[in-house]
């Protein structure tokens, strides 16, 4: 005698939190906040829609999650590259991490084109898109938090010099990442490498004075 067949088991809610999170991130990624729905999502979780209001109490509470997790996998990501490489000559160490910030972005391009979209698209529930930029600037804080700590071993600390190195590379690398992306014949490797070069060669250029005026540029607090 055959098993009854009933209503497959329920997802344990951490697991449907991270299926509903994966497809919402494709589909935000793919057709941007105001073009997707939460039935679109519901129907690419595999899950109904009231479950998927159990775990977030709005299309925009859950898109500010997607951007949320996806600003936390890759600042973890930076993390380890950042602590893998950091021993490596500098033109060594900045090709390394250039090429790992590729490689994350082509293992995971849904959370990398919602990170590129989410200030232009940040809910309209909130007064203005700060909360987008501030969630993106944590990726840039990561970053100039590194530079500071490998500027002081080298003997050579940097402060406000950190964060426009920062933010410069983070643009760079955003842009010619997104070439990449949306146009495969373009030869990765050569991208990174002048990438690389350009990077190495315009901070080796900057004169001792520059840094310091760069350095005085923003008051302190």
């Amino acid at each position: 005698m055959s098993a009854r067949r009933g209503r497959p088991p329920k997802l344990p809610a951490h697991l449907r939190r991270s299926v509903v999170l994966d497809a919402a991130t494709r589909r935000f990624a793919a057709s941007g906040r105001a073009g997707t729905s939460i039935d679109d999502i519901a129907s690419d979780a595999g899950v109904r829609k009231p479950a998927i209001y159990e775990l977030f109490s709005s299309k925009n509470d859950l898109f500010r999650a997607c951007v949320e997790h996806a600003v936390d996998a890759l600042s973890d990501n930076f993390r380890v590259t950042n602590a893998e490489t950091t021993d490596l000559e500098i033109p060594e160490r900045t090709r390394r991490r250039i090429a790992a910030a590729f490689d994350y972005a082509e293992q995971h391009p849904h959370s990398f084109r919602l990170l590129v979209r989410a200030p232009y698209s940040w809910p309209d529930d909130d007064d203005d898109p700060e909360p987008g930029r501030q969630l993106r600037g944590r990726l840039v804080d990561v970053m100039a938090a590194n530079y500071r700590r490998e500027s002081r071993a080298a003997g050579a600390p940097i402060d406000s010099a950190a964060e426009v190195l920062a933010r410069l590379f983070f643009s760079m690398a955003e842009e010619t990442i997104q070439l990449c992306l949306d146009d495969a014949t373009w030869d990765r490797d050569a991208v990174v490498e002048f990438l690389a070069e350009f990077i190495e060669g315009g901070i080796s250029a900057v004169r001792p004075p520059v840094w310091l005026a760069l350095e005085r540029a923003r008051p302190s607090s």
